[in-house]
């Protein structure tokens, strides 16, 4: 009951209303709804330090050659053929409306077409609305009842005014149980790329002869671990955002005057006592013999001595910069404006003491110099 108090319900509302053009003369009124939203802490309110009430923030545009403020409209440019071509605010909205109506049918291909990869982000629900447009249930249901019968889902253009974009709208069936209504019926608008998003990464290992393949020996100790480590029961709703739980966490402790922050279970940390059961520590074991050889723990053992060492020999030049440069008093140095008649090895010996990067000419060591000085 704790851990469901601390988690933000969200209810179950529309969007926005949207015009779903079917053809010139068909449009109907369709209302979109968020199934997942990314959750994020609240927004921060600025208090005044004296009469603690909320500050309002506003913006001015200043002149940049007369120092005054300005209060007419504000005007962008692009540059053109080395010519300004000046925008208002109104103009530039009107260059961006690309369409008439926020959603317009292309036509219908078949579900197969539609691949995994094509969905750019959480799809949107969409569910026709008679309030503005009567008979928009009708026409869609009509459409929704064809898409499901035929195999084929809707290519649709979704013309926003910041971002326009190609939408495929796939119906989904009614599902019912003997508890209710499992899912709606409606359509998923799933947002699709452009040619241009598309990236094709496998082409560097079509092109190559040199690409890693995995063994039949490696293949059948990667199944063996996945079977020892299987997420039986698994659902995104068991997971609690552990940033949000300890803000919201340390905003309760706060509020109520306690002394000691709350202690947040973390509950995307690895299973630590089921990864220590035998039969999956084996599992892993013999998983990263097949990989990386049965030499490896002493490989890895020898590489993390040799880097050892590589920093242990840092440690050692940076101790003796340090007593090098206790020799001098640099504040006073600096003062008096001496530092240009030291040696650049010695002007290092203070930086490589605190720190800093020792490379440039002697005029860019001495201002590095004076700088973390704070002269």
């Amino acid at each position: 009951m704790t851990d469901q108090l601390r988690k933000r319900m969200m209810k179950k509302r529309k969007v926005k209303t949207l015009s779903f053009a079917i053809t010139n003369d068909v449009c109907i009124e369709v209302n979109t709804y968020a199934l997942i939203r990314p959750t994020a802490p609240g927004t921060i309110t600025w208090l005044d330090s004296i009469s603690n009430l909320p500050l309002k923030t506003e913006r001015s545009f200043i002149c940049n050659d007369t120092g005054a403020l300005l209060q007419a409209p504000q005007e962008r440019f692009q540059l053109y053929n080395d010519k300004v071509v000046k925008f208002s605010v109104r103009e530039l909205s009107d260059v961006k409306r690309v369409s008439s109506h926020h959603l317009r049918l292309l036509g219908f291909k078949p579900l197969d077409c539609l691949k995994d990869y094509h969905n750019l982000s959480p799809s949107t629900f969409i569910y026709p609305s008679d309030e503005q447009i009567f008979g928009s249930t009708r026409v869609f249901v009509a459409l929704h009842s064809s898409m499901l019968r035929l195999g084929r889902f809707a290519l649709a253009f979704y013309g926003t005014p910041t971002r326009p974009r190609l939408v495929a709208l796939v119906a989904q069936e009614e599902v019912i149980s003997s508890s209710g209504q499992d899912e709606p019926p409606g359509m998923h608008m799933i947002y699709l790329p452009y040619s241009d998003d598309v990236r094709y990464p496998e082409e560097v290992h079509l092109t190559s002869g040199d690409a890693p393949r995995a063994t039949d020996e490696q293949i059948k100790k990667a199944s063996n671990l996945l079977r020892r480590i299987d997420l039986k029961h698994f659902s995104v709703s068991h997971f609690a955002n552990p940033g949000l739980q300890k803000h919201y966490g340390i905003l309760e402790a706060l509020a109520l005057g306690e002394d000691e922050m709350p202690d947040i279970k973390d509950e995307t940390l690895p299973d630590e006592e089921g990864l220590a059961r035998p039969g999956v520590v084996k599992a892993i074991e013999e998983f990263k013999a097949a990989v990386f050889g049965e030499n490896y723990d002493q490989e890895e053992a020898e590489a993390a001595a040799a880097k050892g060492g590589a920093s242990k020999k840092r440690k050692a030049i940076a101790d003796a910069a340090s007593q090098k440069s206790a020799a001098y008093d640099w504040a006073d140095l600096a003062d008096n404006g001496k530092l240009k008649d030291m040696t650049v090895m010695d002007l290092k010996t203070y930086l490589t003491a605190h720190g800093l990067a020792v490379s440039g000419k002697k005029d860019a060591i001495i201002s590095r110099i004076l700088t973390h000085l704070g002269k």
